[in-house]
């Protein structure tokens, strides 16, 4: 038998094992969720996946929170059950009105698609009581911009502060817009460059965007374009559309960067055909104009591009 088949074969016993271990007549619910994870685990088959999620769900019902939360889960994700966004919600209800923080972020989150999101903002709330920096960030965003909460900038500053203060990039990047701007309290670019530099590095393309311009303004820092442009390289191919706009320029200036048109061609193609209006507007007013070896080696450039940032 080959290597791969014994594997699968090994892999398999280890679901049926944990589906036909004997329970009690009151079902652990511990013992089902622990054999539940195991079954979803191991699992290399669709059928024993359903199994696994069954022995969840029988925990779920038994009461054990964590098992309701990941029941949640499975729903939400379409996990050995049938993809169910209502039945997600009412377990994910279930472990939060118990305290289960995941949960009750879990719940937050998904009541923020309404457009009524006190409810939303509620939950978050709890959850952000219990340290979910998740929830921290997503209840800064609502004191910013006002939704489901008074508007209070002060109070998402402070929050902002507290999420990246645990490393989330996001909060980083957000706190760092609210003190460049002076919104919330007074303004503090240096204290911004940092959070920016820290988004940055944990890859935030807005952030690499944000940086490579204060780069090239040298606004709180020294001005360096070569920099500048590593910076809106690492965005750029993540897909963000403004890096690539600036990029394209940057190749047509040749600033930090020796100058090629058809390269400069190429990112504000791409940045076009994402729909992001200014590069839209700039390739239609700039593209008559090249010649067509440039057209050519510019639609080369940005099919190798396409597939670079495809591939990442």
């Amino acid at each position: 038998m080959a290597i791969s088949q014994i594997g699968a074969v090994a892999a398999a016993l280890c679901v049926l094992l944990s589906l036909t271990k004997p329970v009690s007549a009151a079902e652990d619910a511990v013992a089902l969720y622990e054999r539940g994870q195991t079954a979803l685990t191991e699992a290399t088959q669709e059928n024993h996946r359903r199994d696994g999620a069954q022995l969840i769900k029988r925990a779920a019902e038994a009461g054990h929170l964590p098992a309701q939360y990941y029941l949640g889960f499975l729903y939400g994700e379409g996990l050995g059950v049938a993809r169910d966004p209502k039945r997600a919600l009412h377990w994910f209800r279930r472990a939060a009105e118990k305290g289960h923080a995941q949960a009750q972020y879990a719940v937050g989150l998904a009541l923020l698609r309404q457009p009524d999101k006190r409810e939303a903002a509620r939950w978050l709330r709890q959850a952000t009581d219990q340290g979910i920096v998740d929830a921290i960030f997503q209840l800064a965003l609502l004191f910013e911009k006002g939704e489901g909460i008074e508007a209070d900038e002060a109070e998402a500053r402070r929050l902002y502060r507290t999420a990246a203060d645990e490393k989330d990039a996001a909060a980083a990047f957000n706190l760092a817009l609210m003190l460049d701007e002076g919104r919330g309290g007074p303004s503090d670019l240096n204290t911004a460059i940092g959070l920016y530099i820290q988004a940055a590095q944990a890859a935030l393309p807005a952030a690499q965007h944000a940086l490579c311009e204060l780069l090239l303004d040298g606004r709180g820092v020294s001005q360096d374009p070569k920099n500048a442009v590593g910076w809106c390289l690492a965005a750029a191919h993540q897909d963000h559309a403004p890096a690539q706009l600036l990029l394209a320029t940057l190749y047509a200036l040749g600033r930090g960067v020796e100058p090629d048109e058809a390269r400069a061609a190429a990112w504000l193609s791409i940045a076009a055909a994402q729909g992001y209006p200014p590069a839209k507007k700039a390739r239609e007013a700039l593209e008559p104009a090249l010649s067509s070896d440039v057209r050519s080696r510019a639609r080369d450039i940005a099919k190798t591009l396409k597939a670079e940032i495809s591939a990442r």
